[in-house]
């Protein structure tokens, strides 16, 4: 039986606010424009795509190593399952290491969430 490729290919981040959530635990409600989100893709590649496990230590870099990575450019994509990629989604596409996989399996690991940091804008009411 051949070896699994350990791939997956999930949305990193999506493009703009996300409807079914209005406020975050933080009381805030954070999330990037399509442009800006594009800028924070390119920047990830350009500064070596590191990939860790549960925002942890550094230990657990190189847990994965992407292999795809790109805005979605076409029209929604529907999963199936709920999830739908929508124009300006940021994508990866990763083969995950042996302990990283087995997490995977075990539905442990569910998706991307990129580390970073960001400066909140509060925008004012023009009224």
């Amino acid at each position: 039986m051949p070896e699994p490729q350990r791939y997956v290919l999930g949305i990193a981040y999506q493009a703009g606010p996300d409807p079914r959530i209005r406020r975050g635990a933080d009381g805030g409600r954070d999330y990037f424009t399509a442009e800006e989100l594009e800028r924070a893709a390119w920047g990830f590649l350009q500064k070596g795509a590191q990939v860790g496990l549960f925002h942890g230590p550094d230990a657990t870099v190189g847990a994965a190593t992407v292999v795809e990575s790109y805005i979605w450019r076409g029209k929604d994509w529907d999963l199936g399952d709920g999830t739908v990629v929508r124009k300006g989604d940021w994508l990866i596409g990763a083969i995950l290491d042996e302990r990283a996989w087995q997490l995977y399996k075990s539905g442990r690991i569910t998706g991307f969430s990129p580390q970073g940091q960001a400066r909140r804008i509060t925008r004012r009411s023009t009224e």
